[in-house]
Formats: C-alpha cells, sequence, structure tokens
C-alpha cells in the first residue's frame, strides 16, 4: 500500500524548490532598464504632457503664456483650415486603406504566387519609391502633374488631347487631392509591398500544393488560405495607414503648400502654419493634442473590432 505523504509536506517541499530571488537582482534590473526610461521620459512622455499644457495658453513661444483653457479648441473647430484639414486626413486615411493595402495585397501576392528571378528586382523597384526622400518624391510628383511642362500634359499635347494639354492638376481643387494622393501611393505601397510579401514567405507550402491538388485558382488561394493568414497583417497596415494620414505633411506641402486654397491641406500642415508662420503656439499644441487623441482612438478601435472579429 502506498504511503500517504501530508500536505503540509508537500507544500513545504514545493516552497524549497522555487528558487530564491538573488539579493540586488531587482535593483540590477532596475538599473538595466533605467536609461531605456529616462529616454522616453525626456523625448516622448515629457513632449506630450507639456503639449497639452501648451494647448490651454495662449503663446508665441517667446511671449509670456496666458492660461485661455479650451478657447484654443473652440477656435480650432472655429477655423476653415483645420475643418479642411480634418476632412482631408479622414479621406486620404479612408482611400488608403481602399484602394493603397488592396493593391499592396495584389502586387505581394502576384510577386510571391508566380516568383520567379525577376521577383527580388521588381521587389526592390517598388521599396525603391519608399526610401525616397520626401522632397524628391515631392519633385517627381510635379514633374508629372504640372501645367505647360508636366508629363502628363506633355503626352496630351503630342497625342493631341486638349483636355489634358491644357489640364492644371495641381491647381485645380477638384484634382489637386487626387494628383497627391497618386504620387503618395506609389511613394508608399512599397513598404506595405514588401510587408506582405514577408507574411506571405511564412505561409507553409503545403498548402499551396494543397490548394493546387484541389483544383483551386490562384484567386481561390489567394481569398481563402492567404488573404486570412494575413489578417493580423492587414490590421497592423490599417492601423499605420491611419495614423500616418492623420500626421501626413511633407508630400502635400512640398507639392501644393496645401493649396489651391485649403484642397490639400492636412492637420500637420495646419499646424505648421498656426505654429511656425503665425506663431500661435497654443493653437499648434492643441492641433498636436487631437491628431493624439485621434491616432490614438483609432488604433484602440482598429484592435478592439479585429480581436473581437478573431475570436
Amino acid at each position: 500500500m502506498a504511503k500517504v505523504v501530508p500536505a503540509d509536506t508537500v507544500r513545504l517541499a514545493a516552497k524549497k524548490r522555487v528558487p530564491r530571488r538573488e539579493p540586488g537582482r531587482t535593483l540590477f534590473i532596475f538599473f538595466c532598464i533605467l536609461p531605456a526610461l529616462l529616454f522616453l521620459a525626456v523625448f516622448l512622455y515629457y513632449p506630450i504632457v507639456e503639449t497639452f499644457r501648451i494647448s490651454q495658453m495662449k503663446t508665441s513661444g517667446l511671449s509670456d503664456e496666458v492660461f485661455v483653457g479650451l478657447d484654443n479648441y473652440r477656435k480650432l473647430f472655429a477655423d476653415e483650415e483645420f475643418l479642411a484639414g480634418l476632412r482631408h486626413v479622414f479621406s486620404w486615411a479612408f482611400w488608403s486603406i481602399v484602394i493603397q493595402l488592396p493593391l499592396s495585397f495584389f502586387i505581394a501576392f502576384g510577386l510571391t504566387y508566380y516568383s520567379n528571378r525577376m521577383s527580388n528586382t521588381l521587389r526592390a523597384i517598388f521599396y525603391l519609391a519608399n526610401i525616397l526622400p520626401s522632397a524628391i518624391t515631392a519633385m517627381l510628383g510635379k514633374m508629372v502633374f504640372a501645367p505647360n511642362y508636366g508629363i502628363l500634359v506633355t503626352i496630351g499635347k503630342v497625342l493631341g488631347w486638349k483636355w489634358l494639354a491644357s489640364a492644371d492638376f495641381l491647381g485645380n481643387p477638384k484634382f489637386a487631392f487626387w494628383s497627391v494622393f497618386i504620387i503618395a501611393t506609389w511613394a508608399y505601397s512599397g513598404f506595405y509591398i514588401i510587408y506582405f510579401m514577408a507574411r506571405m514567405e511564412q505561409i507553409p507550402r503545403d498548402l499551396r500544393e494543397a490548394a493546387e491538388l484541389d483544383g483551386a485558382s490562384a484567386l481561390r488561394y489567394a481569398w481563402s488560405i492567404v488573404l486570412p493568414d494575413l489578417n493580423y497583417a492587414i490590421r497592423i497596415c490599417a492601423v499605420l495607414c491611419t495614423v500616418g494620414s492623420l500626421k501626413l505633411f511633407d508630400l502635400p506641402y512640398l507639392m501644393t503648400t496645401g493649396g489651391p486654397g485649403y484642397a490639400t491641406s492636412t492637420l500637420g500642415i495646419s499646424l505648421y502654419r498656426h505654429g511656425f508662420i503665425n506663431w500661435n503656439y497654443g493653437k499648434a499644441a492643441a492641433i498636436g493634442v487631437v491628431i493624439f487623441i485621434l491616432s490614438l482612438v483609432f488604433t484602440i478601435l482598429q484592435f478592439t473590432f479585429g480581436k473581437r472579429k478573431d475570436e
């Protein structure tokens, strides 16, 4: 008959087997992460807190600060430029998700599914636009859409298409937004293509072979196997599209300076004008707070709804 061991004896033995934490170990770990904590505190958390504080002040950055509470926010929502920028960043985020992500997915799928010797070369070509400085990207964009000497206008003159030869894509409010967006799609899609390709290459080869044995077409394989597997990657890219749209500044400013009128204005351009041209730091900081809150809200929403869908 087996000997019964008292429960107290078992618990005492279990406690003895648990390794004791060495003296000073916690202090050592704290000092290891201290540089990172200091870096984040100085360059991330303090600027965020300071931006919230300045957004409640009336100041030029050099003058004395006068507390105005939420008055800067109230004035923002009566500011035509800010409201135009707010509409444009929402529109930009929507069309980025609807156009850029599907386009990047199908290009990445094509380069992965029909892999050959040219795949790596094409991958580099697509990513090249992403590593170009924004100034060069904007200059190339203006060469395409500029009136009189732009590539599209020149093509219109050669082909005898008067509507194209006389078009002013960057000076017409109806076309300016889409002209900048097309260049941005070319410039930014390279990152998403590489990101999707990296994830697609991790899908087991056996799944593709099984799908082919079942007679699945490339489109069916993409819809039933690749797309569900890329669910999290697509969610990450959607967050990047949204946050990037809210912070958008360089490309629209370099191509059109936000014009004509406010046709291509963004929150970033509005912040720049209020802060560095009009010297209204309080209002500029309020725009920064709006960008921060919107980015945080959209990120939480996208991951929350994405998680529920996964469950």
